[in-house]
């Protein structure tokens, strides 16, 4: 998506932050958004339908109650609705997405990549949490995924930086390093 559109999804996330903040539904607000979210980035058929000019905005609303409601707070799936009604509904996705991001810089919640070779038992997830305090001052939201190939440790993502902690690169750093000397 392109920078405008982008820019776009974020004006249109920060204004419903400050109208969830105002109506005092800010973490419901949240726990929508990220639903809405994975819905679209789920469903492919989603996405197509709401960027089609084929499909009319009264279609395009039909579809989002039946999807959403009862499942969002009624302000969310209003603002939805309005999203549609303004021909803006191919940026749902977006605007979902940059309302998670807009939530936690707003809350200072630094949202952490969290790699481990299985799932995690507690006493790693204290090292990572640990290391992952270490690298930002932020409060720290886990994002836990497990990747088999990177044999045992963990890798944190943390914004722009990673710090490799995994068996993997520490066997690859060995092997350079034995075939160096």
């Amino acid at each position: 998506m392109s920078s405008q559109y982008l820019r776009v999804s974020r004006r249109y996330a920060k204004a419903l932050l400050d109208l969830a903040v105002e109506q005092q539904i800010l973490e419901r607000a949240y726990e929508d958004m990220k639903l809405i979210h994975a819905a679209f980035s789920s469903s492919q058929e989603l996405k197509i339908l709401m960027k089609s000019p084929i499909v009319r905005e009264g279609k395009k609303q039909r579809i989002l109650i039946q999807l959403f409601e009862g499942r969002v707070h009624p302000l969310i799936l209003g603002y939805l609705k309005v999203i549609v009604r303004k021909q803006r509904a191919v940026l749902l996705e977006s605007i979902s997405g940059a309302f998670l991001m807009v939530y936690k810089e707003t809350l200072g919640i630094e949202a952490v990549k969290l790699t481990t070779a299985k799932p995690l038992d507690s006493s790693l997830r204290e090292k990572a949490l640990i290391v992952a305090k270490g690298l930002t001052e932020k409060s720290i939201e886990f994002n836990e995924v497990v990747d088999p190939r990177i044999i045992g440790g963990f890798i944190l993502n943390i914004g722009e930086r990673q710090y490799d902690a995994s068996v993997k690169s520490k066997l690859s750093r060995l092997r350079r390093h034995l075939n160096i000397g």
